[in-house]
């Protein structure tokens, strides 16, 4: 990922830690981990192209990842949370895929067929 990429999706990270409301649970604020995954066609290539984002009930959606030549995608820093996140995959304008996930260490994501 480029260097400038990096730093936007750990501004992201540090912007939705802001945005956690007061209760939270305490073990999880401040800490954010790496979640990454890929992207591939029934036919086991890869699928580049794609915006992919992770979707918070409270703390909102994180900044787009665009999968790469090989389909892989991802964030260097995402806020810890006991509750789970939505992983959603656009096509263009069109919501393609969405599953959920849970954020609770760093995170690599099994392989996801389109």
């Amino acid at each position: 990922m480029s260097r400038r990429r990096v730093l936007l999706q750990a501004a992201l990270g540090a912007a939705m830690l802001c945005l956690a409301p007061k209760d939270a649970a305490q073990p999880f604020m401040g800490q954010t981990v790496p979640v990454q995954g890929q992207l591939v066609s029934r036919n086991q290539g890869p699928v580049p192209g794609l915006t992919v984002f992770l979707l918070h009930p409270m703390l909102g959606r994180s900044m787009p990842s665009i999968t790469d030549q090989y389909g892989r995608f991802g964030w260097v820093a995402i806020p810890l949370r006991p509750e789970a996140y939505f992983l959603e995959i656009y096509w263009g304008p069109n919501l393609v895929y969405r599953q959920a996930v849970q954020v609770m260490q760093p995170l690599t994501i099994a392989p996801i067929f389109l």
